[in-house]
């Protein structure tokens, strides 16, 4: 008996050795191998040097301008990597922080970390296949020009690679706590609906991530070697784009969409907006590109052309994309798709039944319509900021079904006509939305920028940020089984930000948890009146009015 057990527990010990050297060979052979360096390596040898109120990296450059951090590159792709990557060293290395102090925020456990990691890795093992080497190349610059300060993570530059499809990889899980609440907004106005006919498009990023991520947004000017020049809003080290507009008078947004996990890697959607912007100079060109990258993840891409003079909604999934046009001269880019072969999708019915997309698509479509014909960029501003909901209700500050939910990770308005891009200042888009010329980064154009919104000289986004924190609080309350703490914390809550349904809600778990089921039960109803954001919590509140009812 005991030789059998010797056996069985030698053999069990066995199986788990090859085991783990088989998922270690299996993680070994994901790791992506840098490109050979190019031939020119000279960039290496400079040393930076600050003047005129920039500091400098050969012909590159990072500045400020209206509490904005902005950035000039220009070269060759290896050049301009291993510049920004020096120039925005100290706010690189603060973004891969907060990023992995974010992670470990939804997923504490260490061995859970590891497993999500190496999963990656190995799904994203074929990623250098589907990125162009001239990006491949700018991240090797960006591998180099950087110090590695979490080797234990793995090779800096497969890192550096795979970060780039961390957009693509939370939009593969739209239920999960980034995006599920999250919801990003895009228009293009046009001819008749504008004033003087120009090409008029703005966004809001609202990805709900690491406070990072809002709070350390850059504004680059790249102008690349053998490409055309583009200006965008992305975040410090970043190759890929997300908001953007090139000097042929081109603009690319992407949002993302109701996605399912692929079966294999494909090229991230901002490395396919970046190649839009550095290749297109119109729609045709800019489809053609869109159209034929293999992606791995569903996208909504608002697209404007000046050639063309009109934006269309590029509605793209893994294995499909249809091109959607306006029937006049207004369009809109929510979350969810509306084209045919698209829109009656089980999971795109879902997520525009159980999210907040169609309620920000209505509220944004009566701004526009309302202000049609004298549509200009202050007026794109304004729509962006927008804190109601469809039909003019005011709900409470944060309200996800609104346009302006509080937590956007950036803001721009473009004017394609003119060459202008505005990117909102912080905090969210309710700073200065600051004016940057297309054709001449260093002209600053300070007649141009929009006021900061009056919620910041009021206070209001003050005391609604501190509501918030309330929430937070009591939720935290609740877990401790305090509930004279949560209760307190809701009434709070609802003093600073008034009517939020939020408030309520806390306010009846609090009751609950008291035993008050009479008053809980006030608070959920009134709570159900206040319009919640999704449909999960409209259905969870009922249930909670239904136990106050009934349990006594």
């Amino acid at each position: 008996m005991k030789k059998w057990l010797k056996c069985i527990l030698i053999g069990g010990a066995l199986l788990v050795l090859v085991g783990w050297l088989w998922v270690t060979g299996l993680v070994r052979g994901s790791i992506a191998l840098p490109p050979p360096l190019p031939k020119d390596t000279s960039i290496l040898q400079l040393k930076p040097e600050t003047h005129d109120g920039k500091t400098w990296l050969g012909k590159s450059w990072v500045g400020r301008r209206d509490g904005l951090l902005t950035v000039f590159l220009k070269g060759a792709p290896f050049e301009i990597g291993y510049a920004k990557a020096v120039l925005l060293q100290p706010q690189i290395h603060t973004l891969e922080n907060e990023f992995l102090d974010m992670v470990h925020g939804y997923v504490p456990e260490e061995w859970k970390v590891n497993l999500l990691k190496n999963y990656v890795m190995y799904r994203n093992r074929h990623l250098s296949d589907f990125v162009p080497l001239d990006y491949r190349l700018e991240m090797l610059g960006a591998s180099l020009g950087c110090p590695d300060i979490h080797p234990e993570l793995g090779a800096y530059y497969n890192r550096i690679l795979n970060y780039h499809a961390a957009h693509d990889v939370s939009y593969m899980m739209i239920d999960n706590p980034l995006i599920a609440r999250a919801g990003c907004t895009a228009f293009g106005a046009w001819s008749n609906a504008t004033i003087n006919a120009h090409l008029i498009t703005g966004r809001n990023f609202d990805w709900e991530a690491a406070e990072v991520f809002s709070r350390d947004r850059v504004v680059i000017m790249c102008e690349p070697d053998g490409g055309i020049p583009f200006i965008s809003v992305a975040w410090a080290g970043m190759t890929g784009v997300v908001s953007g507009m090139n000097r042929a008078g081109i603009s690319v947004t992407i949002n993302g969409a109701p996605s399912s996990l692929p079966g294999e890697t494909a090229t991230p959607v901002a490395i396919v907006a970046r190649e839009v912007l550095q290749e297109a100079h119109n729609l045709s060109e800019a489809l053609k590109i869109i159209r034929e990258a293999k992606v791995f993840v569903s996208t909504l891409w608002l697209v404007g052309s000046r050639a063309d003079g009109k934006f269309v909604v590029v509605e793209k999934t893994p294995a499909t994309t249809e091109v959607r046009e306006a029937e006049d001269d207004l369009i809109i880019c929510p979350n969810h798709f509306e084209a045919p072969g698209l829109k009656d999708d089980a999971r795109n019915t879902n997520y525009m039944a159980e999210a907040t997309s169609v309620s920000r698509e209505s509220r944004i479509g009566e701004l526009l319509r309302a202000a049609h014909g004298t549509i200009n960029a202050t007026g794109a501003v304004d729509f962006l900021r927008d804190r109601k909901l469809p039909g003019g209700g005011f709900a409470g500050n944060g309200h996800r079904a609104t346009l302006n939910a509080l937590i956007a990770t950036h803001a721009t308005v473009m004017d394609l006509t003119e060459g202008v891009f505005w990117a909102a200042a912080q905090p969210r888009q309710l700073g200065e939305f600051v004016a940057f010329d297309v054709n001449d980064f260093s002209h600053e154009l300070a007649a141009r920028t929009l006021p900061a919104d009056a919620t910041l000289a009021s206070g209001e986004y003050e005391r609604a940020r501190q509501a918030q924190q309330c929430l937070v609080k009591g939720q935290l309350a609740l877990k401790h089984q305090d509930g004279a703490a949560a209760l307190a914390q809701a009434q709070q809550a609802e003093q600073l930000n008034p009517g939020f349904y939020q408030n309520a809600a806390l306010r009846g778990r609090a009751l609950l948890a008291l035993h008050r089921n009479d008053d809980a039960a006030k608070s959920f109803a009134l709570a159900l009146t206040e319009h919640p954001a999704f449909l999960k919590e409209q259905q969870q509140l009922e249930a909670l009015l239904k136990q106050a009812q009934t349990v006594k």
